[in-house]
């Protein structure tokens, strides 16, 4: 009896060696205790800020005019605004898995398992996690590269590299641990929190901040250095090409696979307690045994460890890319406001250059020659992005040749020069043209008295165009007709006095005719579905078109002549869609929702917004409200 009672002994595990085999082990479960609070923190606010992020990022891609989108280069924009409603919906849901503690959590995510399973088949845990972890690595490696041609801020460039790095030389020891906790948990946290930092939160500090601001502020509405910037970051964070589409998809899609698994690991991991003996829960070896944990184990992964060094080899390269290209290259000229740092290079890269010649050259000095050495690609680099010259005198432009080496240029402003006419220069072909990166053309208070001629020819990416402040009383059809697919044209204080009914191009957004002389409006010209503006303020006008009022489209007709307006909707009034103020309208009728004018050439709106605006420049409208004092005009 004694020695059957003593085998039974033996073969019958006792209550602790069962419930360890049945659960997690004590050490198991302290390190699990450990990380529960900072991954529940960790899944809500990542959760939150992520949806809210691709909230308005798909808001974004769905209100964005298409002239905008076209100056962004944004990619496919409304299949991404659609995928950027999926991953707002995905955080939405993990976000109330996050915060609704039910235990059925632990069995969610199913699906998730499920998709993996051919893998698990094939691969062993910690073999999987390296192969997405290099997936998601090289893909943040190319947004890294892809941010430095862009961001004109080199320390929010550097710091994203710095993110891509950590995720390359910390991330891949934690796979040779003995311990697939350390698989399961540890590496998906380490994972998910850099992941957030370059997926989510980098993007919403360096983009979605300046186009809240954007949207809300006045003052910067056309302040070209802002507006120059908010492009340049619209173009590294918005889609833009087909690889720049799988690499952030594959980004945001990695950072919320692993908060999800995190998640459920973790979730998995509360649900299975060890049974111990109330001995063993102040064992005195548990904190050694929690370590043993995060002992690396070189010998049985052997190509784990080929490939953390690998990883970490390329996270010091990336490094190295960076902080060479943000500090070690030559210093550009001091009219250049923003440069770029992209990796490999070493010569300035300037970005946007601003010439005044009345603030920083003498007299003496001739501007033509000045400025065309200024613009020299040795001191500059090709990347620049725009240009603006204010007070130089300029009589013939700028030679188209001086342009040609700038295949980037998107932005090109002159302002008070004197202009007369713009031919394309000495000893360059009559058919010379702009550079086709061009995008934005805006001449601006000049002694032009007919269109120059290269604008018959303007690149056909152009979306901006603006002539304003110049005596030019007629414009041939022939340039209308090569001005059909622009969506954003400003013609204003040119003396016009015919209306533009050539100019009937469909994609046409915007249409500016301010402060000119047009008396009648033709019959039989409609303004395109897509048009949000008219503005024809401070012209001869007695009646309005009346007919192109609808909701969503601005009319502006103020300070005109206009005594009646019968044909007319009220509520187009009180909302503002049609804007009468300073006519004898309003001056009669009481009730309108009215506002009064400095000028008739000044609308309120044009005071502090960023953009000097002659008209405007007096006490009464409060000096356009400093727009003019970068140019020097106090």
């Amino acid at each position: 009896m004694q020695a059957i009672q003593v085998r039974r002994q033996a073969t019958v595990p006792s209550s602790r060696q069962a419930g360890l085999r049945r659960g997690h082990s004590l050490a198991t479960l302290q390190l699990l205790s450990c990380f529960q609070r900072p991954v529940r923190i960790l899944a809500t606010l990542k959760h939150f800020v992520s949806c809210l992020y691709f909230l308005i990022m798909c808001f974004l891609y769905f209100t964005t005019s298409p002239t905008d989108s076209r100056a962004m280069l944004a990619y496919a924009q409304t299949p991404v605004g659609v995928l950027m409603g999926v991953f707002a919906a995905l955080h939405f849901h993990g976000l109330v898995q996050a915060t609704c503690r039910r235990r059925r959590r632990s069995t969610a995510g199913g699906s998730f398992r499920g998709g993996w399973s051919i893998l698990a088949r094939h691969l062993a845990p910690s073999t999987q996690l390296a192969l997405f972890h290099g997936c998601d690595v090289m893909c943040q490696s190319y947004q890294a590269y892809h941010n430095s041609f862009y961001l004109v801020d080199r320390m929010s460039a550097f710091g994203f590299s710095v993110v891509v790095a950590l995720n390359c030389m910390v991330t891949p020891w934690f796979l040779l641990s003995r311990h697939k906790v350390i698989h399961a948990s540890v590496v998906p946290l380490v994972e998910s929190f850099l992941g957030f930092l370059v997926s989510t939160l980098f993007q919403s500090v360096v983009f979605l901040a300046p186009a809240i601001r954007f949207t809300i502020d006045h003052h910067v509405k056309h302040d070209t250095p802002f507006t120059t910037r908010l492009i340049l970051l619209g173009r590294c964070m918005l889609v833009s090409s087909p690889l720049d589409l799988v690499t952030k998809f594959a980004i945001q899609f990695s950072s919320y696979a692993t908060l999800h698994k995190l998640v459920q690991s973790f979730a998995a991991g509360a649900h299975r307690p060890a049974k111990t003996s109330p001995s063993t829960a102040h064992d005195s070896t548990t904190s050694s045994r929690v370590q043993t944990h995060f002992q690396l184990d070189f010998r049985h992964h052997r190509l784990l460890v080929v490939y953390a060094l690998a990883s970490t080899t390329w996270g010091i390269a990336l490094v190295s890319y960076s902080a060479t290209a943000t500090w070690h290259r030559e210093a550009c000229p001091a009219t250049c406001l923003y440069a770029f740092a992209p990796w490999w290079t070493s010569t300035c890269q300037c970005g946007y250059v601003m010439l005044n010649c009345d603030a920083t050259m003498s007299n003496d000095t001739d501007d033509v020659v000045v400025v065309d050495a200024l613009l020299r690609p040795d001191q500059l680099g090709t990347m620049l992005f725009c240009i603006d010259i204010q007070r130089c005198a300029l009589p013939h432009g700028i030679p188209l040749a001086t342009l040609a080496p700038f295949q980037n240029l998107y932005d090109l402003h002159i302002t008070f020069s004197n202009m007369t006419d713009w031919e394309p220069g000495p000893l360059v072909s009559t058919d010379a043209k702009f550079p086709p990166s061009l995008m934005a053309l805006s001449i601006r208070y000049s002694k032009l008295t007919v269109v120059p001629t290269i604008f018959r020819t303007l690149p056909v990416n152009m979306a901006y165009l603006r002539l304003e402040g110049a005596s030019i009383p007629a414009i041939p059809d022939t340039f209308y007709r090569a001005w059909e697919t622009i969506p954003w044209i400003a013609l204003n204080n040119l003396n016009l006095t015919s209306f533009p009914a050539a100019l009937d191009g469909s994609t046409l957004e915007q249409l500016e005719l301010r402060g000119n002389r047009i008396d009648v409006m033709p019959k039989d010209w409609l303004p395109p579905a897509p048009m949000t503006l008219i503005d024809l303020s401070a012209n001869t006008l007695v009646d309005g078109p009346w007919s192109w009022a609808k909701h969503g489209r601005v009319l502006e007709l103020s300070s005109n002549p206009i005594l009646t307006c019968n044909n007319i909707d009220p509520t187009y009034l009180t909302t503002r869609y049609v804007v009468l103020d300073d006519t004898p309208y309003c001056a009669s009728s009481l009730g309108v929702d009215c506002q009064s004018k400095c000028n008739s050439l000044c609308q309120t709106k044009m005071i502090g917004d960023g953009r000097c605006d002659w008209a405007c420049f007096s006490d009464k409208c409060s000096f356009d409200g400093g727009d003019c004092d970068s140019l020097g005009f106090t």
